[in-house]
């Protein structure tokens, strides 16, 4: 299966390896899994701190009687694909029944948040491979500049916003999810 993720870092491992290593184990650093391989995700700045902190502060207090908020939740899009968004939230009408969503148990919306060194067109392909799991909505947000995009499996390429993000009855604005990012100097 093809992924949007680099040149994995070390040797294949099995499933059952990853799993009781970077899913139940917590090994750090967060690793990603496609078919064998793992792909370390970058580590976050304080402004990528700041935003998932937001995201998942606003998103529990306005939406948690419809929607369950998780950060770094290890999400099985495929027997050999595990990939670990920054934020994922679950629509409650349609819970998820183990330690972690399965292939059939695709997640409402997903979030990817940039970290140096990520690039937009990697997060973009992945929020495709959410998209192919069944995902119906994803955010890109980028902490540094402040720019942020929405994208669902119909938008030909993730679209641009100004003031706020979007999925489904949920919207958050810039000025909530951007409260205390610091300029860069």
């Amino acid at each position: 299966m093809a992924s949007a993720l680099s040149t994995p870092a070390v040797p294949e491992i099995s499933v059952e390896e990853y799993i009781a290593r970077f899913v139940e184990g917590n090994e750090k650093p967060t690793c990603e899994y496609v078919d064998g391989e793992l792909f370390p995700k970058s580590m976050g700045t304080m402004n990528h701190a700041r935003v998932q902190r937001n995201l998942a502060h606003f998103l529990l207090v306005k939406y948690e009687d419809r929607y369950e908020t998780l950060t770094e939740l290890t999400t099985r899009l495929a027997e050999r694909h595990f990939l670990v968004p920054d934020i994922a939230v679950i629509d409650l009408s349609h819970p998820i029944q183990g330690r972690y969503p399965s292939p059939n148990e695709p997640v409402f919306l997903c979030v990817e948040i940039m970290s140096p060194p990520d690039r937009f067109g990697k997060l973009a392909a992945k929020c495709e491979e959410y998209h192919a799991w069944g995902v119906p909505h994803c955010w890109i947000i980028d902490p540094e500049t402040q720019t942020a995009w929405e994208y669902t499996p119909t938008d030909k390429e993730p679209r641009k916003q100004q003031t706020s993000l979007t999925a489904g009855v949920i919207e958050l604005r810039f000025s909530d999810i951007f409260h205390g990012v610091k300029e860069l100097i």
